[in-house]
């Protein structure tokens, strides 16, 4: 048994000894994967449920321990931080990978951070509870711009992100022919893409592009873009498969 199965056991076992509810720090959508199995296959047990902050977080919080069990609530230990560059017209653009790499620069772990939003000069991020004071207080300065940090209730509705439906038609339903279409990119570009393990699906890295999608399964493809795969559809005149995507703007 792996450190991270022996881990969630040993939440689960407190949770379900003390009588009270027992949090892990944020996981990658990999990780959290990893938990539902790990539950689903008998090795914890009892119930858990997973928030992030928001209802599209892709990090989230695993909780073990249900209201109707333990007889109260207990809400998730997560804060949102909003941060506003403050420079002006002297400002430089910031990125997710500015804003994520300052607050790690505090010293706190990537664990104890969730989801980060930018847009303009703003940026959000959901952090762990434990370190949303030292963010708040010692986080002054991202990618060379002077920034205040403070506490926010919620993240604002132009912050979330924008998806677009679309049908296209393939030759298979196999994850480098969807990425080769959506991105038009030949198949050799697209393999390139799973050798260099520059494709994610559903937060764990791949390089089997032949693997094929199920309804759900969230693609990533690094420098690209992220989707969603809803479903297939039939076939056209031609013999290729229509299948329905949802594409993260």
């Amino acid at each position: 048994m792996s450190d991270f199965e022996n881990r969630i056991n040993e939440l689960y076992n407190r949770s379900l000894n003390r009588g009270i509810f027992v949090f892990t720090d944020f996981l990658s959508p990999s990780k959290a994967e990893e938990v539902k199995r790990l539950v689903g296959s008998g090795a914890t047990g009892g119930a858990v449920s997973f928030f992030g902050g928001c209802d599209f977080a892709e990090r989230v919080v695993a909780r073990f321990g249900s209201t109707e069990e333990l007889g109260y609530e207990e809400e998730f230990p997560i804060k949102l931080i909003k941060i506003t560059v403050s420079s002006g017209k002297f400002s430089t653009p910031i990125s997710h990978r500015d804003v994520l790499g300052a607050t790690l620069n505090l010293g706190i772990e990537r664990d104890k951070l969730g989801d980060v939003f930018v847009k303009g000069g703003e940026a959000y991020v959901f952090v762990s509870e434990s370190v949303a004071g030292l963010i708040a207080a010692e986080l002054r300065t991202v990618s060379r711009n002077p920034v205040t940090a403070e506490f926010a209730d919620n993240l604002p509705e132009d912050f979330r992100p924008t998806t677009v439906e679309r049908e296209i038609s393939v030759p298979s339903n196999r994850a480098d022919a969807i990425i080769s279409r959506i991105y038009n990119l030949s198949r050799d570009e697209s393999s390139l893409l799973f050798g260099k393990g520059f494709v994610a699906i559903n937060g764990k890295t791949t390089e089997k592009g032949e693997k094929t999608l199920k309804p759900g399964d969230v693609v990533t493809a690094r420098g690209f873009g992220k989707f969603a795969f809803v479903g297939e559809g039939g076939l056209s005149k031609k013999g290729k498969l229509y299948v329905k995507i949802t594409i993260y703007a």
